[in-house]
Parts: C-alpha cells; sequence; structure tokens
C-alpha cells in the first residue's frame, strides 16, 4: 500500500549523463588512482551536470519534470569545451578531493535559460563535473596529466532522479521518450 500521509519526494533533480565511452574512461583512471569509498556509505552516485535540484518536492513537480525532460531532447548531445582541471573537495566528507573539469558558463548559457523558464528556482547554474572521485593527493597531478589532453566532455542524455543520482533512483531518461 502506498503512504497515505506523504506528497512530497526528499529531493528530485535532472542531471546531464556523460557518454557511455568518457564514463568507461573516468572508471578506469578510478581504479588505477582513487580510493573511493566502499558504495554502502551511499557513494555510487553517477558523474553529472546538475540542471535542477528541488529539495522536498511535491509529488506533482514529477510531471512538470517529466515534461522538462521530454522538451530537453533538441539540446542533446551536450558537448562542453574544457577550460581547466582542478581539484573539487568532497563536501560531505572532510579532506576528500575529486578531479574535476570546469567549462565556461556561456556554454550553457542557453540550456540553463531554457530551464530556468520552465523551472524557475528549481535551475541549478554549474561551471564544473566531477570526473575521478577520491583521489588521494599523491596521485592528483598523475590524474591532472593524464585528463590535460582531453579537450571535450560530452553529455548524451539526461535523468531526472529522485533523492540519489544513480540508476536505482533515475525515474526517466530523456532517451526514454520517442
Amino acid at each position: 500500500m502506498l503512504e497515505l500521509s506523504s506528497n512530497n519526494v526528499k529531493v528530485l533533480g535532472i542531471f546531464g549523463r556523460l557518454s557511455s565511452e568518457q564514463e568507461a574512461y573516468f572508471d578506469e583512471l578510478e581504479k588505477k588512482y582513487s580510493s573511493k569509498p566502499d558504495k554502502s556509505l551511499g557513494y555510487d552516485i553517477f558523474r553529472h551536470l546538475t540542471l535542477t535540484f528541488e529539495p522536498n518536492a511535491p509529488v506533482s513537480s514529477i510531471r512538470t519534470h517529466l515534461n522538462l525532460l521530454r522538451d530537453l531532447k533538441p539540446y542533446l548531445p551536450v558537448k562542453l569545451n574544457i577550460e581547466k582541471v582542478f581539484v573539487k573537495d568532497e563536501e560531505s566528507m572532510e579532506g576528500a578531493e575529486h578531479i574535476a573539469v570546469e567549462f565556461g558558463l556561456g556554454q550553457t548559457k542557453q540550456l540553463v535559460g531554457f530551464i530556468k523558464d520552465k523551472v524557475g528556482d528549481s535551475s541549478v547554474v554549474t561551471w564544473y563535473t566531477k570526473v575521478v572521485w577520491f583521489v588521494p593527493k599523491e596521485n592528483q597531478q598523475k590524474v591532472i596529466d593524464k585528463l590535460s589532453d582531453l579537450k571535450t566532455i560530452e553529455f548524451t542524455d539526461f535523468y531526472l532522479v529522485a533523492n540519489k543520482q544513480n540508476d536505482d533512483n533515475t525515474i526517466f531518461k530523456t532517451s526514454d521518450f520517442r
């Protein structure tokens, strides 16, 4: 039976998902250079470009986000030129650091503007994506050097997820629309 007293989702969001080739490349770098915590600690999220984020979302927001997800199809794929590679702190685990790629906000301006018109304050403007997670200090320069030849990142799908950016919490994908 469905719960009768709740009409909210803890968190709802739309996130860009990297091409499978790039995900595989970053997975290989993580295997070699990362000290990623056990998945049971909750760090099993996919690399992503945050487009919307709505905490304590009413269930009615799912329909709004599904409509937006469908309307985002013409924006795919999203190819972003990398401006720099840098070390990014993990906000939820003191001392942990990731390697991220930065891209200019101008590259996503049209996409972000479209999203803001549809969902207002739930839209998110971001200028980076974390690509290799939990890299110890002694491996950070090695990873940065490996990524120095990477010129672009490519997001090939958008995912609507509830509570966590992983496959289990994915509600629907832009590619699921025909």
